[in-house]
């Protein structure tokens, strides 16, 4: 029987409990440089050159934030030519949670699409969504359980 306290057990079987996974993914996708490359690579993989001129980080803080985002479990690699690394997404087939965040950009290029996910927030929550227009980010958590039935 393993008697391990939860934060030991998960770092030594590589699984986190759900509030830390969320905390740390959290942490690593409102990061202003991480959204960045989290942004960049929704589009495409990419490797560390054309993701330095993305961010405008030095190639040192660059596989810094890369890291991060690595431990995180969002983001994965694969070697192209033996020694240049591409990233991109990591899309496993049943996430235990997801993170969507949204900020001024994405409120201010989708305005409509914005206001029609506050309206159904409001319709949720039962009652309007003060200061609408001062929503400067949004943050959603998504947790899946895939033990129970549809």
């Amino acid at each position: 029987e393993n008697r391990l306290p939860n934060k030991r057990k998960a770092r030594i079987t590589g699984t986190k409990p759900m509030r830390a996974y969320i905390q740390t993914a959290t942490k690593a996708a409102t990061h202003p440089v991480r959204s960045a490359i989290l942004k960049s690579l929704k589009e495409s993989p990419k490797g560390t050159i054309e993701l330095e001129k993305i961010t405008g980080e030095a190639r040192y803080n660059l596989y810094h934030h890369l890291g991060f985002l690595e431990e995180a479990g969002l983001v994965r690699w694969k070697l192209k030519d033996s020694k240049t690394k591409i990233y991109s997404l990591k899309k496993p087939k049943r996430p235990k949670a997801a993170v969507l965040v949204f900020d001024k950009d994405d409120i201010k290029d989708n305005p409509e699409e914005f206001h029609a996910m506050i309206d159904s927030i409001s319709a949720i929550e039962g009652k309007n969504i003060p200061y609408r227009g001062k929503i400067a980010k949004l943050e959603i958590c998504l947790y899946y359980d895939w033990h129970r039935k549809a």
